[in-house]
């Protein structure tokens, strides 16, 4: 008898125990290649592995090179003003493109230095 290779729990960071999902991959993957689309959108009920496909794309694409992937997780940060949860995001971004954090006092109510500014600042890294 085999056994279940699922593993249900927390999110599997391990590549090694990621089973299946090699259609959605591939489709993540198609669709990142495409500039021309605008957005993904993964969804469905708890604990299917959502984030467990969101941790393998970030091995997937951090070894490929053509892209830089950013995880953030925005579980815990519903209760967070606007511009606290840019300010992380942007740590966040900041970290994985290995560039200087950002200064906090920058970050707005409206977003508008995140999204004007910062993020134009790092496309060009």
């Amino acid at each position: 008898m085999q056994l279940n290779p699922y593993v249900s729990g927390n999110p599997l960071k391990d590549q090694a125990q990621f089973f299946g999902r090699e259609d959605i991959m591939r489709d993540v993957m198609q669709m990142l290649r495409h500039p021309e689309e605008k957005a993904i959108v993964l969804f469905g009920q708890r604990r299917i592995g959502k984030t467990t496909i969101l941790l393998q794309l970030v091995h997937r694409l951090s070894a490929e090179g053509e892209f830089t992937p950013v995880f953030f997780d925005l579980q815990d940060q519903a209760s967070l003003p606007l511009e606290d949860v840019l300010f992380k995001l942007a740590q966040t971004i900041a970290a994985g493109l290995g560039q200087p954090a950002p200064e906090r006092e920058r970050f707005d109510r409206a977003g508008e230095y995140f999204q004007k500014h910062f993020l134009a600042q790092m496309s060009t890294h």
